[in-house]
């Protein structure tokens, strides 16, 4: 079991020396990874840092730990774009990104922020995913691309410099529904859902998911063994409730456990922050 760290969107600190102190922490705590979620618009607050620009800050802060997405809402994106964009993350921290991708689903980040400036139906959702992560996936791979998609057309694209990582940074999708789980088992190299969607709070279902999944990669010829079960979760209110839950998932097949520290209403700063995966890392995670 590996274990990762996601940071809230949300500006919890103060002065930046704070967030500094919290992504050193992290790294010599043992963390295999920061993720920061890619979201514009949250209900809860607008007061929210852009993730691959904070990541490429934390890739500058450290030597070690990998930095990615949970998840970047691909469809709000000109693909394009976030593949030059990761590409230079890679190459800025020495081949540590980790590419987290989702299809996204908050109206208001795609009505502001996307080219298409809607959310769309769930259908056409998932096909403007698909063909951005074929598009990405070539302009990291190949010379020149000309793709004709339906949403998306590219002509004699270059991409340079490419990632660092060969073939191309690692993918982890972040899908849900059972056409995304087929998408992830041919395309992606992880798979890690939220906790918090109803659809993966029990560790059964989350289980049953992991089998879905097995029986595509066979499918596709790909080896089970090159590919990561991870779950994002929020971090509990004690240790042995946060040891408990983590051994239900592993049980079910996850092997890499990406802890959320959300900030609270009762202690949002620096503080809580630091503290929290400081007693994450002594209490629960030398129990796996």
């Amino acid at each position: 079991m590996k274990f990762g760290v996601s940071s809230s969107p949300f500006v919890w600190w103060r002065r930046v020396e704070e967030f500094n102190e919290w992504i050193c922490e992290a790294e010599n705590l043992g963390y295999d990874a920061i993720f920061i979620p890619d979201h514009y618009n949250l209900p809860e607050s607008n007061e929210l840092i852009e993730a691959w620009t904070t990541l490429s800050y934390i890739a500058a802060k450290t030597s070690r730990i990998k930095v990615g997405t949970s998840v970047s809402p691909l469809p709000r994106w000109l693909p394009s774009q976030l593949a030059k964009i990761i590409a230079t993350v890679d190459l800025l921290s020495n081949g540590r990104v980790i590419v987290g991708l989702g299809a996204g689903y908050v109206s208001e980040e795609f009505i502001n922020y996307s080219p298409q400036g809607y959310l769309g139906e769930p259908k056409e959702m998932v096909e403007r995913f698909l063909e951005g992560l074929q598009l990405m996936i070539k302009l990291w791979t190949e010379d020149k691309v000309t793709f004709d998609g339906r949403y998306y057309r590219l002509r004699e694209a270059t991409l340079l410099p490419k990632p660092i990582q060969k073939p191309r940074p690692p993918l982890w999708s972040g899908g849900l529904g059972p056409r995304m789980l087929k998408i992830t088992a041919k395309y992606f190299d992880a798979w890690f859902p939220s906790r918090r969607r109803p659809e993966y709070s029990i560790p059964e279902k989350y289980g049953e998911a992991v089998t879905f999944i097995k029986n595509y990669l066979r499918k596709y010829g790909r080896s089970q063994n090159e590919f990561t079960f991870a779950i994002v979760s929020r971090m509990s209110k004690s240790s042995s409730e946060d040891i408990n839950i983590i051994d239900k998932y592993l049980r079910a097949g996850c092997q890499y456990y990406i802890v959320e520290v959300p900030p609270t209403p009762l202690s949002p700063g620096a503080k809580y922050q630091l503290e929290a995966i400081k007693r994450f890392a002594k209490e629960v995670i030398p129990s796996f």
